[in-house]
């Protein structure tokens, strides 16, 4: 019996099109998960961003990234809502007449910055006419390269959930804004001079003109000791706090001895 003549091709080395085609997908769906983890984890939010009624916790602002190639972070400027003057949403809406002291039993000494020298070379309290903290600032020293990440640590102290509310969280809005180069408040926004991890809808020199970039800090209700009263029906709501646009053009700015360094 004679053989073809016809070359018979190797099925090892052919390449199935809808195989081919499916591996490109595949491909560009990690690629593009990868690409969106990393743009995600750039943010500069709090490292722990929910914590659980009474328990102290050791917290840090991690900073993702600086303003830009060449750019380095020279300082940063925290503030959390005051809860004096701040907007209370209750279950996504804002409440008019809700107050914080309805839904934490004390919220003013709660949070403590740390001190550590690896970023930045001063830390230092911002403080409200009573004593109590709204914040913390940092700069000082080389600061932080663009392709790098920094950590500044704080402490939450234990805080509690009045027993009486029917918040089942309350979840605080921190605005935060990371200093690449001391300028007027005029060039604030300008490229390469700060990033802005704030909310974008306050009107503050401050606002994120991006998305709602504010940090997240929850605190969880205990459930166990601290159940919710009967009037709540079995029914928690989520209290969310942000401060306010009087409160972020108070308390953002950096002063050093009473006299205000940034913004020029």
């Amino acid at each position: 019996m004679s053989r073809s003549s016809t070359p018979v091709p190797h099925r090892h080395g052919s390449v199935n099109p809808v195989s081919r085609q499916l591996r490109l997908r595949l491909s560009s769906l990690l690629v593009g998960g990868l690409l969106f983890s990393c743009m995600a984890a750039a943010h500069t939010t709090f490292e722990t961003s929910s914590m659980n009624e009474g328990v102290r916790v050791l917290n840090n602002v991690q900073i993702g990234h600086a303003c830009g190639t060449g750019t380095s972070v020279i300082g940063t400027s925290v503030v959390f809502p005051d809860g004096k003057d701040s907007t209370i949403l209750l279950g996504g809406q804002v409440s008019t007449t809700a107050r914080l002291a309805d839904f934490l039993t004390t919220w003013g000494p709660n949070i403590q910055p740390l001190i550590d020298r690896a970023v930045f070379t001063t830390v230092d309290e911002k403080n409200d006419a009573n004593g109590n903290v709204v914040g913390f600032w940092a700069g000082g020293g080389p600061g932080m390269p663009n392709h790098m990440v920094g950590y500044l640590p704080f402490r939450v102290n234990a805080t509690r959930i009045t027993p009486t509310s029917c918040a089942i969280s309350v979840q605080l809005r921190a605005s935060i804004v990371d200093v690449c180069e001391i300028s007027t408040a005029a060039r604030l926004h300008n490229d390469g001079i700060a990033e802005f991890w704030t909310s974008n809808t306050l009107g503050s020199l401050y606002d994120s003109k991006e998305a709602d970039n504010a940090a997240r800090l929850t605190i969880n209700r205990n459930l166990s000791t601290n159940p919710l009263p009967a009037s709540c029906n079995g029914a928690g709501v989520a209290v969310e706090v942000r401060p306010s646009k009087a409160q972020l053009e108070r308390d953002m700015p950096i002063r050093i001895d009473g006299v205000q360094i940034w913004p020029k």
